[in-house]
């Protein structure tokens, strides 16, 4: 990934995952039990999966249309305090229609809401979301609310 703060390599998780949404709820398992393994706290945790799992959604509905054979790549990686995910596909890239009337189309704006940075970028051989999260360290979150006793 590009983008972090010096040259070092952090933890690094890889999934390859297949257009297929019945597969979107191993997948944010699969995540959370290494955001779990590195410490990350369950705040951080719960908006890190929502993000992703949007962007993952995302892929397999827009880039591939639900074509199974198409195959979405996840990829985090934890430097220090700092989360960056890269969700990729190789799909087509179909540019906003502009229709927001409906109660579609608001995973741009979850995953701007939620992640420090969100950047999708698409070109006719694919897309790639790219999310950044700079952790709390805190189990409480930002709300001051309860901590978590959860954790792995």
């Amino acid at each position: 990934m590009t983008g972090g703060t010096s040259g070092d390599v952090g933890p690094v998780l890889a999934i390859d995952l297949p257009a297929d949404p019945a597969r979107l709820a191993d997948t944010r398992e699969r995540l959370r039990g290494w955001l779990h393994a590195r410490g990350v706290s369950e705040w951080d945790v719960d908006t890190v999966l929502i993000a992703t799992g949007e962007a993952c959604a995302n892929a397999i509905e827009h880039g591939y249309r639900f074509a199974r054979e198409g195959i979405t790549t996840l990829r985090a990686e934890l430097r220090g305090d700092r989360l960056e995910i890269e969700v990729r596909d190789h799909g087509g890239w179909r540019a906003a229609d502009g229709d927001d009337s409906g109660d579609r189309g608001r995973g741009r704006l979850i995953m701007a809401r939620v992640m420090d940075e969100a950047t999708i970028v698409g070109t006719p051989s694919g897309t790639c979301v790219r999310l950044v999260k700079r952790l709390t360290g805190d189990a409480s979150g930002p709300a001051g609310t309860e901590s978590s006793e959860d954790q792995l």
